[in-house]
C-alpha cells in the first residue's frame, strides 16, 4: 500500500447529510465512522477513512460503491439577508470564470445563476483556462522540485486577480467586505490570500505584535509577512478543496506550495479573528484499483492517489478524497452523492450528468454558512 492519508480524527462535529440512498456493501462501516468523528472525545482512539474504508477493501473490489445525493426533505432554500455582503468566487485549478458564469454557453445552470436567484450579489474572479499556464513558473523552479514552493511566483498572478476582483465588488455593492467561495484549488488559494500582508491596507512593522510571533517559511519575503486575517474577507467556503496532502511518504503534488500553507496559516487559523470557515467535502464514490478502466472507481483511485498518497479504498467526491478537504476548527460539511465539478470526468469538455456542489438542487446544503 502507497502512503496512507492516516489522519486522526476532527475533534469538531462533521455534520453530514445521510438522507441519501446508497449502493454500496459496506454502509455500516462508514456511519459508524461518522458517529465516531461526531462524538469521539479527544483521548479517543483514531480512526480515518483509510481506516475504516480498508475494513471493506475486498467488498469494494467487488462492487462499486457508490452514493446518490437526494435532497432532504426539511432542507430550506437559503435566502440572502439584506447586509449580505458579496459574494466572490475563486475557480478551482484548470477552471475559469465561465464554468461558474454560464457553464457550457448555460447561464441559468451556472453557480454564479442559483446564488443571483436566492439575492446574493456574485463575482467570479476573471480566469481563462490558458491562464494556468503561469503555473509553470514555478514548476520550473529548484523550489518546486525539492517540494519548498510557495504561492510565488506560480500562484501570484491568481492572487492579484482575487484582490481586483474583491476590489470591484466592495466598490459596486458599497461593502466594505465580501464572502470567499473557493471551488477545489480556489478553496486553499483562498486560504493563502487571507492570510497574505501583500493585500492589506496596513500591515505591523517587522518584529512586532502578531507578525513576529508566526513561522515564516522559506523564501517569504519581508512583504509577505503572515500577520492577520485580510479585512476585507468576512467568510470562507471551500468546495472539494484539497487542503490535506499525503500526511506520509507522499508527495505533494504542489511542489511544497500546500505544504507552506499549511505550515505558515494551519486550520481555520484566523478563526480567532472572525473569519469564519466552512469546508465542503463530497462523498460520492470510493477509489478502487481493481476496478475497470474508464469506471468512476477507477478514475476516483487515480485521482485520490495523487491528492493523499493512495487512491484505493478512499471515499470522496471522485476528484478529492473526504480527508483531505476538511480543516481543523472549520464547519466541517459531508454531502452524500456529491461531484467534484460540472464537468465530465477527465475532462473540461463536456457536462457531468451528476449534481455537483454547485448545483441549484445542493447549494443550499452548505449556504446557510453566509447567513
Amino acid at each position: 500500500m502507497g502512503a496512507e492519508c492516516l489522519r486522526p480524527p476532527l475533534m469538531q462535529p462533521c455534520f453530514q447529510y445521510s438522507t441519501c440512498q446508497y449502493r454500496t456493501p459496506f454502509t455500516s462501516a462508514t456511519k459508524q465512522m461518522v458517529r465516531i468523528n461526531k462524538r469521539s472525545p479527544p483521548h479517543s482512539p483514531a480512526i480515518c477513512c483509510q481506516q475504516v474504508a480498508t475494513q471493506s477493501v475486498d467488498a469494494a473490489a467487488q462492487h462499486q460503491q457508490v452514493y446518490s445525493w437526494k435532497r432532504p426533505k426539511d432542507l430550506a432554500r437559503v435566502l440572502a439577508p439584506s447586509h449580505a455582503p458579496p459574494i466572490v468566487i475563486l475557480p478551482g485549478f484548470g477552471n475559469c470564470s465561465s464554468d461558474y458564469i454560464a457553464p457550457y454557453g448555460l447561464k441559468e445552470e451556472g453557480i454564479a445563476h442559483f446564488l443571483q436567484q436566492r439575492g446574493f450579489a456574485v463575482y467570479v474572479v476573471d480566469i481563462e483556462r490558458r491562464d494556468w499556464i503561469q503555473v509553470a513558473r514555478c514548476i520550473a523552479s529548484r523550489a518546486y522540485w525539492t517540494g519548498k514552493s510557495t504561492v510565488d511566483p506560480g500562484y501570484r498572478w491568481y492572487l492579484h486577480r482575487v484582490q481586483a476582483t474583491i476590489d470591484k465588488a466592495c466598490k459596486e455593492c458599497d461593502s466594505d467586505q465580501v464572502d470567499l467561495i473557493g471551488h477545489s484549488a480556489g478553496g486553499w488559494l483562498a486560504r493563502a490570500f487571507v492570510g497574505d500582508a501583500l493585500y492589506m491596507k496596513s500591515s505591523p512593522k517587522v518584529g512586532s505584535g502578531s507578525a513576529a510571533q508566526l513561522h515564516v517559511a522559506p523564501g517569504l519575503g519581508v512583504g509577505h509577512l503572515p500577520s492577520r486575517a485580510h479585512e476585507g474577507v468576512r467568510r470562507l467556503i471551500t468546495l472539494g478543496t484539497p487542503h490535506l496532502g499525503p500526511s506520509t511518504g507522499g508527495r505533494d503534488m504542489t511542489g511544497g506550495t500546500l505544504t507552506w500553507l499549511n505550515t505558515q496559516w494551519p486550520g481555520a487559523f484566523f478563526k480567532d479573528q472572525g473569519i469564519q470557515y466552512t469546508c465542503v467535502a463530497g462523498q460520492l464514490v470510493a477509489g478502487n484499483k481493481e476496478a475497470a478502466n474508464r469506471t468512476l472507481a477507477k478514475y476516483a483511485c487515480n485521482s485520490y492517489r495523487e491528492v493523499c498518497g493512495d487512491g484505493h479504498g478512499q471515499l470522496g467526491d471522485g476528484v478529492v478524497p473526504r480527508c483531505c478537504a476538511h480543516l481543523e476548527g472549520a464547519d466541517n460539511l459531508l454531502l452524500d452523492g456529491v461531484f467534484h465539478s460540472i464537468s465530465k470526468k477527465g475532462t473540461f469538455a463536456g457536462r457531468s450528468q451528476l449534481v455537483w456542489y454547485g448545483s441549484d438542487d445542493v447549494i443550499d446544503a452548505w449556504l446557510h454558512a453566509l447567513l
